[in-house]
């Protein structure tokens, strides 16, 4: 059940004409009503090169509520509650009017009579990361109306349990200024139930291990956004600031057993306190008619705290508590040029990241504490990346060639010494082609190449260990190498009729299993392996 109520209090502006000629007398039997006919349509899908245009201002969907509802209405994107994915990909990217798009928020408070159009890039070039699959850009309209306009969305979900959601929009816009303030609540309640059975040789003997979980996450999140906007001609500029506290209780209450042993009862809590600060800006501006520069800048800081209690209510074991302490940091900044070039349009860029998370970790049960110790761990990564981009179109025929160069200086130490075998240097060089047709307004065919490095993330490299149960552990692994991948993708759009093929080729790649871990009794650890 999914109950979703729109309040929209909106300023208005009050107008009158006088016409002497055409004005009939009070008691006039005869009236002439001017005729009025709305048009309801739906949103026009096509394929420009290797990207599907739909346009949605005048549309049936420019009344549906906001940006999630129209994207889960448009083809190749899959909407799972605030979660977009593309069909086919992995790794999709969404941007709003040029800016990357930081929190899931931005779209549950961006209504769908403000959206202009949305973009699905299915084949993103040298301006975006060699790890992106797919890009969703959403355009929104600019002639707002003057004066101030408040909104309230409210939406109620029942699935397990109960969950909803409260956005409020404050906006007041003069001339060219759009200024704002908001506030959002989210309570979330997910439920999950199952069971986990492993089977292996141990000390010669076939061993089975399981456990089973039922788990339920309340979690309450809010946010506090204020900004301005500025847009006239070819100039547009803004910035804002956004604090979210993050406040969730999980818990899990399962049991555990070892061949034919009876099940040990188990409860697993975990207390999470978050709160973090984000400022973004960006700047667009258009010179000479014909040289377009972008900007955004993005800065996050935020500190999580967990504290998780094992307990076995029916045994003398003890309990096994640990507490950690994350302080993260982001600062990211995108430059980029676009203007004409040997009759096509070419882009030219450089990007910078740097982050930082601080991790304090501490096992207070003094038995897992032998094979899972307390640890701080410091990982810095630097990244610089610079790229470009040409695109022309001949008569039917659509070009694209992109070359993108990267950077990657990652830092990881453990209480203060430098882990060598985490920490490393890369360089990374990837090119892309795209090819696409145009047989008429309805029938278009696209080809594109993509060289690609997934660069594991810090939770899959770090040394770090959790406890999960008597007899398992999860981690990551030091000694995980960089998966290089190689894309073809195919995209044809005849009509209404969509064909997507494509074929991936990935070296070193990595995935998720159990092996025994060196423990006084028996350890499973789930760690990712190439």
């Amino acid at each position: 059940m999914n109950i979703k109520v729109l309040v929209t209090l909106a300023s208005i502006i009050a107008m009158s004409t006088a016409n002497a000629q055409n004005h009939e007398s009070a008691d006039s039997l005869n009236r002439e009503l001017q005729e009025i006919v709305f048009t309801a349509k739906q949103p026009a899908t096509r394929l420009e090169g290797s990207t599907l245009v739909s346009t949605i201002a005048g549309s049936n969907l420019s009344n549906l509520g906001n940006a999630l509802d129209v994207l889960a209405q448009l083809p190749m994107i899959k909407v799972d509650d605030s979660t977009v994915s593309v069909v086919g990909r992995s790794n999709t990217e969404i941007y709003i009017d040029g800016r990357p798009m930081r929190d899931n928020m931005e779209l549950q408070q961006l209504l769908s009579g403000n959206i202009k159009r949305v973009e699905l890039l299915m084949a993103p070039g040298a301006r975006y990361s060699s790890t992106t699959d797919a890009v969703i850009k959403i355009t929104t309209r600019r002639d707002f109306l003057q004066g101030l306009s408040v909104t309230d969305q409210f939406t109620l979900k029942r699935r397990r349990k109960w969950s909803l959601v409260d956005l409020a929009d404050l906006n007041y816009r003069a001339g060219a200024y759009d200024f704002f303030l908001s506030g959002a609540f989210n309570h979330d309640n997910t439920v999950v139930n199952g069971s986990t059975v492993n089977t292996l040789k141990y000390n010669g003997e076939t061993t089975t291990v399981g456990s089973s979980q039922n788990n339920r996450y309340p979690t309450n999140t809010g946010s506090v956004k204020s900004g301005l906007n500025y847009s006239k001609d070819a100039l547009s500029f803004g910035a804002y600031y956004r604090f979210s506290p993050e406040r969730g209780k999980f818990s899990n209450i399962g049991t555990e057993w070892l061949n034919d042993q009876s099940p040990v009862s188990r409860i697993i809590n975990r207390d999470i306190r978050g709160r973090s600060h984000y400022v973004s800006m960006y700047y667009d501006n258009t010179f000479s008619d014909r040289y377009l520069l972008h900007f955004d800048g993005d800065f996050r800081s935020s500190v999580v705290d967990n504290q998780v209690a094992v307990t076995y209510p029916a045994t003398t074991d003890a309990a096994v508590n640990s507490v950690d302490h994350r302080r993260s940091t982001l600062w990211a900044g995108k430059l980029c040029l676009d203007f004409p070039l040997a009759h096509g349009d070419f882009t030219v860029g450089i990007q910078a990241t740097y982050t930082r998370t601080k991790l304090a970790y501490m096992m207070l049960n003094q038995d897992v504490e032998s094979y899972i110790p307390s640890s701080f761990t410091d990982a810095r990564q630097a990244s610089a990346a610079a790229f470009a981009s040409w695109r022309r179109t001949f008569n039917r025929l659509s070009m694209s060639l992109g070359l993108r160069y990267e950077y990657v200086d990652y830092d990881f130490s453990v209480d203060g010494k430098r882990d060598n075998d985490v920490s490393r240097r890369d360089n990374l060089l990837t090119p892309d082609l795209s090819l696409s047709y145009t047989f008429n307004d309805r029938a278009q065919v696209s080809l594109s190449y993509k060289m690609a490095t997934v660069k594991p993330s810090y939770s899959q490299l770090t040394g770090a260990l959790n406890y999960v149960g008597l007899h398992e552990i999860e981690g990551g692994n030091p000694a995980l190498r960089d998966e290089r991948m190689h894309d073809v993708q195919l995209f044809a759009m005849c009509g209404d009729f969509m064909l997507q093929s494509s074929l991936t080729r990935s070296i070193d790649t990595y995935a998720f299993v159990k092996q025994l871990y060196p423990a006084h009794n028996l350890q499973l650890m789930m760690h990712p392996v190439n």
